[in-house]
Order: C-alpha cells, then sequence, then structure tokens
C-alpha cells in the first residue's frame, strides 16, 4: 500500500529521522502539531541532541524550546553542544545539572571561559551515563591541573578531548601529582590537545592506566629531561599519535620504552 501522507509514517521511522535533526528543532516543529506528534516527542524512546550554537541564541523561539526541553525532557537528552562566547552566564543559568539528566552521555563546551568551566565541571558527578566529554577553551590561567583534577572526578567518564589555546602555547602548564590508586580514572580515550611537556604527559596518564587510545602535542619548549621521568605501563593501548615540536631520536627511543 503506498503512503500518500507523512502521519502514515511508522513511529519508529520517525524516531530514524529525528536522529539526524537538532532537539530543539524537532521540539519546535512537533511539540504543538498534534496529539501523536506530542506522545512521540515525549516517549522514552526518543532522546535528544541538543545543539546551542552562537546564532541559536539570538533565536527567541529557539530558547524558549531549549527551556522548555530542559525543565520537561531532561531525561530524554542523549547529548548537548554548547558553543560559547558571549551571554555565558544566561546560557550555564538554563542549564541546571542534576541527576534527572540520566540519559545524558556526551557533553561538548566550545568556546567556554576557563572560570566558568571550573563552576561546572563539579556539578557533572552527578551524571550516572557521561561517558564524553569535549572541551574547548582559551587559557586566561595558563596553569591547566585544577581543570585536569576536575576532570578525573568524573567516574564514568570514557572519552575527553581537551583543546586549549593560548597567544603563546608555550606558557601552558599543567601542576599535577602523579596518581594515587585512589584517583583512578576510568578514561579510555585521552586527546590532549593543547602544549603539553613529557613530564606532564605522564603525570596526566597515570591517572589513566585503562587508555585504549592516546593524542597528545607536545609544542612546548620547555626542557624536560626524559630520562628523569617514571616508566608508566599502559597494558591496554593500542593507538598512539604523537605531534612533537622538538626530540632526538634518543630521547624519542626512551619516551616510546
Amino acid at each position: 500500500m503506498s503512503i500518500n501522507s507523512i502521519e502514515n509514517l511508522s513511529d519508529e521511522l520517525f524516531y530514524e529521522i529525528f536522529d539526524y535533526l537538532n532537539g530543539c528543532q524537532i521540539y519546535h516543529a512537533f511539540s504543538n502539531l498534534n496529539y501523536r506528534f506530542h506522545q512521540l516527542i515525549n516517549s522514552s524512546s526518543l532522546l535528544f541532541k541538543i545543539r546551542l550554537g552562537y546564532y541559536s541564541r539570538s533565536n527567541e523561539i529557539f530558547m524558549n524550546n531549549y527551556k522548555q526541553i530542559l525543565l520537561l525532557n531532561k531525561n530524554q537528552i542523549l547529548s548537548i553542544y554548547l558553543w560559547i562566547s558571549d551571554n555565558t552566564n544566561q546560557i550555564i543559568s538554563l542549564f541546571t545539572i542534576d541527576s534527572s539528566f540520566n540519559c545524558l552521555e556526551s557533553l561538548m563546551f566550545n568556546s567556554i571561559e576557563p572560570n566558568v568551566l571550573i563552576s561546572v565541571l563539579p556539578k557533572l558527578t552527578c551524571l550516572p551515563r557521561l561517558f564524553s566529554l569535549t572541551i574547548d577553551t582559551w587559557s586566561i590561567q595558563n596553569d591547566l591541573g585544577d581543570i585536569y583534577r576536575l576532570i578525573f572526578n568524573l567516574q564514568k567518564l570514557k572519552y575527553i578531548k581537551f583543546t586549549s589555546t593560548d597567544s603563546n602555547d608555550y606558557d601552558i602548564t599543567i601542576s599535577l601529582p602523579i596518581a594515587t590508586n585512589e584517583q583512578i580514572s576510568s578514561i579510555e580515550y585521552l586527546n590532549i590537545n593543547h602544549a603539553c611537556a613529557f613530564d606532564e604527559l605522564f603525570a596526566i596518564i597515570s591517572y589513566t592506566p585503562q587508555l585504549r587510545r592516546l593524542k597528545f602535542l607536545n609544542l612546548t619548549g620547555r626542557n624536560v629531561n626524559i630520562k628523569d621521568i617514571k616508566p608508566i605501563i599502559l597494558s591496554n593501548l593500542t593507538y598512539l599519535s604523537i605531534y612533537i615540536y622538538e626530540i632526538s631520536f634518543d630521547e624519542f627511543e626512551i619516551f616510546i620504552n
């Protein structure tokens, strides 16, 4: 039998279509359409992917839908992408984090200020299924050690990509002690997308013994005697990508060993 109306499509097909759309757009288009679609978008079978970009904040209708989803459909949100460059306090104030986000698996913060990031990270510990975290910030404070401490407190996390830019990447430092057994993280995929010296790298991965994939930049002019760094065993590591600013072959051999 031929289908001559969109409403004759199955619920399963709509869910597949919705998977490609911004959750706020779904809410705007279908929430008040009719009873069937109201039931569809409030069903536990539908998980929203929320994307709040730079231009979204100037759209009052979009922002109202964003508020409604955060108010009424927290338990249906799978991922949130926040592009934050101005009006930061307004966006973060709407995003009250608690354990009712019980399906939230992925968070992405783009252009978030370091002080705002530090205020948000402790609140993420209540999320029972936060497996993926992507951070893009700029370094007002040159020491990223406090941010890494907060990241390693997220017990369910499996993937982290941390990008931090500075006018001079050489100024970025990471004051982080070697981890104790009580500080071990569940992270398996680590992408360090900022300047990182070798001793800082080994301090970071001491928290992540379950690593499977590691990617990092070594864009730093700080001299480190790699022979003084204690080795760390990563038994599960299957992928390593490194971008090194300057290193001799002998030092590289020591690092790989």
